[in-house]
């Protein structure tokens, strides 16, 4: 009977990280930044088909980098979340701080449950009625929250 090979959780951590990071660094790179009446993100795309940056609700805004087909699911899955939300409760409960949660928690537990890791990094936007309202976002592929 043959052995298994053992590789130690801190190894399998470290490459799950690595591949990630490598399929992220393939895609094309995103800029967000506050102006003057709002929030602009920019991207470079050079496909007339597929989007990486969208709108989730009325004041919120979704852009992903990495695998497309990835980051797609995350955009529809927050689509769906902020619509039973608003539905369930009330509009103003839809917050971007709310979806970075959600998608924390789902890129976690892809990330240490699953054998391939997703290869995304998103940004959450919401626009308020001032400045103070304004909140960006970023949510790494292992789940760690940037504001």
């Amino acid at each position: 009977m043959t052995m298994p090979f053992y590789v130690s959780p801190e190894q399998v951590m470290k490459d799950r990280a690595d591949y990630a990071r490598k399929g992220i660094a393939r895609g094309r790179s995103l800029i967000a930044l506050e102006a003057g009446d709002g929030i602009v993100i920019v991207a470079e795309n050079p496909s007339r088909t597929l989007f990486k940056i969208s709108e989730i609700y009325d004041h919120i805004a979704f852009a992903g980098v990495g695998k497309y087909n990835e980051f797609e699911m995350l955009k529809i899955a927050g689509v769906r979340h902020a619509d039973l939300k608003g539905y369930a409760y009330s509009r103003e409960d839809v917050t971007a701080r709310s979806l970075a949660n959600a998608y924390a928690q789902t890129l976690g537990q892809v990330f240490t449950h699953e054998m391939k890791p997703y290869e995304v990094e998103i940004l959450v936007a919401q626009v308020g009625d001032t400045r103070s309202g304004y909140q960006l976002i970023h949510i790494l592929y292992y789940s760690t929250l940037m504001d």
